[in-house]
């Protein structure tokens, strides 16, 4: 497996790390997680508009609509 050097420090930095400070970031990595997975199924939603059901709309009434 080929990493890139920042990946390499960021393994070497998180080995030097005591047991409690290494959970608190495994712990907030699997937070990330969560929220992304929860976010996936929102971002469907996120770029669309929902319509007021009470707004009054000409093409729902009964009668015929004239145009010129």
């Amino acid at each position: 497996m080929d990493l890139t050097l920042d990946e390499h420090r960021l393994i070497s930095e998180f080995r030097r790390l005591n047991p409690a400070e290494k959970q608190e970031i495994l712990d907030f990595a699997s937070l990330l997680l969560k929220r992304q997975d929860e976010g996936g199924t929102a971002s469907a939603t996120r770029n669309s508009c929902t319509l007021d059901r009470k707004e009054e709309r000409p093409e729902t009434t009964k009668e015929p609509l004239f145009t010129e």
